[in-house]
């Protein structure tokens, strides 16, 4: 039996690690960092999180939902949807969200742009990130946050919407902040 199991160690050390065995490469053929091949084999292993929060200044007040992201296109229903609290939600935590990610959270159920909504981009990889309000624009290196203003958005989140890429449309009736 032990020769049995050296002989499997053997064969897979070999055949992750043998002469045959390639550096991780992206889309353009450029060889990833460790550091880029961890958060690839992570986001499998531990994939991220979103938290949205009854506070401002998150981990403030009640955890009021939270989603596992699969790095697509994804609606994240309130309560009515089995999801997060709806009219609870005032700021928002990520765990292990890849950059590009943007988030959008709206006072429609709908998510239309007839009443308050948010944008959320995230500029760099964030194990852990907290958005302490949707009413406050924010532009740094970790991330942005648009917010267009009409009747007030914290504590009245409906719908929250999250993807890899920018949405259609922008159009804010209301003033943008």
């Amino acid at each position: 039996m032990k020769r049995r199991t050296g002989l499997l160690c053997l064969t897979l050390f070999a055949t992750a690690c043998g002469p045959e065995s390639e550096i991780a490469a992206n889309e353009t053929g450029k060889a990833l960092s460790t550091s880029e091949q961890k958060t690839d084999v992570s986001a499998l292993v531990d994939p991220p999180i979103i938290t949205f929060w009854s506070g401002t200044g998150c981990p403030d007040g009640t955890q009021v939902g939270w989603y596992t992201y699969n790095n697509a296109a994804m609606i994240m229903p309130n309560s009515s949807g089995s999801g997060w609290v709806n009219d609870e939600a005032k700021s928002l935590m990520v765990f292990r969200m890849p950059a590009g990610t943007i988030i959008r959270v709206y006072d429609s159920p709908s998510g239309a742009h007839n009443d308050d909504w948010a944008e959320i981009v995230i500029k760099e990889y964030a194990p852990q990130l907290c958005v302490s309000s949707f009413e406050d624009p924010v532009n740094n290196a970790a991330y942005s946050l648009r917010w267009c203003r009409h009747n007030g958005l914290n504590g009245k989140v409906s719908q929250a919407r999250m993807q890899p890429y920018a949405f259609n449309g922008s159009t804010c009736n209301g003033t943008w902040y």
